[in-house]
């Protein structure tokens, strides 16, 4: 049987992980706690377990507009840490104010007639706050209901 660390490197060639889902992955591969923690140490010496990379990663590369609550839940089940999960969705290179604008363009084209009421449940349960998703109602679906309206008179 190869050692907790050959099959650490196994497991990171196959998919980047952070600390904890490595170290679940090698436990359930029956490794002893104490060779797990030696080859986590070594893993994270040589530069291939970095959770502040993963997190980093993570957030810059999901591609479906969900709010900071959302994301920091995901890493945090992910195993990185709430603080350092929070920091890194804060320095996210594209604002919560932006992934909630293009998510709300996501609602609108898949189904154009949605209601305010609708729109307000899918953006929270993207994980959007309540002052976001009204702020962006307002002036989003405002300005659409203004059009549709004055049509009417």
């Amino acid at each position: 049987m190869p050692s907790a660390r050959v099959t650490a490197l196994r497991f990171l060639a196959q998919r980047r992980l952070t600390a904890a889902q490595l170290a679940a992955k090698l436990q359930r591969k029956g490794f002893p706690d104490d060779e797990v923690e030696a080859a986590l140490a070594l893993c994270r010496r040589d530069g291939f377990v970095d959770d502040g990379l993963f997190a980093l990663l993570y957030v810059e590369g999901k591609r479906a507009a969900v709010g900071d609550a959302r994301l920091v839940a995901e890493l945090v089940s992910r195993g990185i840490d709430r603080d350092a999960a929070r920091e890194k969705v804060g320095a996210a290179a594209i604002s919560e104010a932006e992934r909630i604008d293009a998510a709300y363009d996501r609602i609108r084209r898949a189904n154009p007639s949605v209601s305010y009421q609708s729109a307000a449940r899918k953006l929270e349960r993207l994980g959007f706050p309540a002052s976001l998703i009204y702020r962006v109602l307002r002036e989003r679906a405002g300005a659409e209901y203004a059009d549709v309206l004055g049509d009417l008179a």
